[in-house]
């Protein structure tokens, strides 16, 4: 029994560890867009030029998508979730001192991208090997903490962006320390990859007979997690700039913290119903959230973003939640990362 209680309390200990340690890597991660309106006119940058920064992201993502997972599958979750997790920082430094550079922008955000990828994707398999039997659980936890990461980031950033003195340096360094403490207390979370010898390759982690699933319930929900809240903080809020005056950046902040912020009562509400039946309707919901934010964009009438935002942040918090869901009991844990890559 103290053994047991021993292994229990280092798995809790672990959990907390690594979530203080994704929610570093969430923070960092959008941290940056409410301060490209500033960028844009400090640099004079073009419209297009200010899509090109969030264009690059997932340029970055994409192939550490597709590696992160199956190689934590081979060589253990940590050897990919610490170097990511450093490289949060670097890009964040890289942000910082590039203010003045479109190069260095430009490549901060291409780091951003592969860190996401890396570290999102692995450690939310670690996560879910380290976490509760119960249903629901492990999913709900890691909705909370990468949306929390992925709200207050904005947030921050856009109040010390609007109101700071150094408004492109003071959101960077509070990132900066959260990854400083999650480098501090990652070393506490147990592994729980046995190191394999095979040849690490590029797979979606589907396991036989769950093709049809994969493509039929797992895609199209995972469409809908990102898709939606990138739609509401990184392409509306730029368009109707002219319409919003002085308030554009903190406005865009806000525009963040409505979108991530409702993964509470879509995770509430996932659990009544289940994975499977909210699925659709997160769909549905960030539907018409786009269409409120089309009619914002063409009427000039930017108050309509905020509607739009609690709309689509609830879908994207039900597609993340079921979605992870679906990868829990979906997965062959020796192909967990694959498939939550995948997702």
């Amino acid at each position: 029994m103290g053994q047991v209680g021993r292994a229990d309390g280092g798995q809790h200990l672990g959990r907390r560890s690594l979530a203080l340690a994704l929610y570093a890597v969430a923070f960092g991660t959008n941290v940056a867009t409410p301060l490209f309106l500033i960028y844009e006119d400090e640099l004079d940058l073009s419209r297009w030029t200010v899509t090109a920064l969030f264009a690059i992201y997932p340029i970055g993502l994409a192939p550490a998508l597709a590696y992160a997972g199956p190689t934590s599958d081979v060589l253990g979750r940590r050897v990919v979730v610490v170097p990511g997790l450093v490289l949060s920082g670097v890009a964040s430094a890289v942000m910082m001192a590039g203010s003045d550079s479109l190069a260095m922008l430009l490549f901060g955000r291409l780091l951003l991208g592969a860190v996401s990828g890396l570290v999102l994707v692995v450690a939310s398999a670690w996560m879910q090997e380290l976490g509760d039997r119960t249903p629901m659980w492990n999913a709900r936890l890691l909705g909370l903490v990468m949306y929390g990461g992925f709200g207050l980031g904005p947030l921050v950033s856009g109040i010390l962006g609007q109101w700071s003195s150094r408004p492109l340096v003071w959101p960077y360094v509070v990132h900066l320390l959260l990854v400083v403490a999650g480098l501090a207390v990652i070393g506490t979370v147990p592994e729980t990859v046995t190191r394999h010898r095979r040849r690490i390759t590029p797979n979606l982690g589907v396991p036989s007979g769950a093709a049809s699933e994969f493509w039929r319930v797992l895609v199209p929900t995972a469409l809908g997690v990102f898709g939606f809240p990138s739609l509401a903080f990184g392409l509306f809020p730029v368009l109707l700039r002219p319409a919003m005056a002085d308030l554009a950046v903190f406005v865009t902040g806000v525009v963040f913290v409505l979108s991530m912020g409702l993964i509470v009562p879509a995770q509430l509400w996932v659990g009544r119903v289940g994975a499977y039946h909210a699925a659709p309707w997160g769909l549905v919901l960030g539907t018409a959230g786009t269409l409120l934010g089309l009619l914002s964009f063409a009427t000039g009438w930017w108050g309509v973003l905020f509607p739009a935002s609690v709309a689509m942040g609830t879908a994207s918090g039900i597609c993340m939640t079921s979605g992870l869901r679906f990868v829990e009991v979906l997965a062959d844990p020796a192909q967990r990362g694959a498939l939550t890559g995948s997702f």
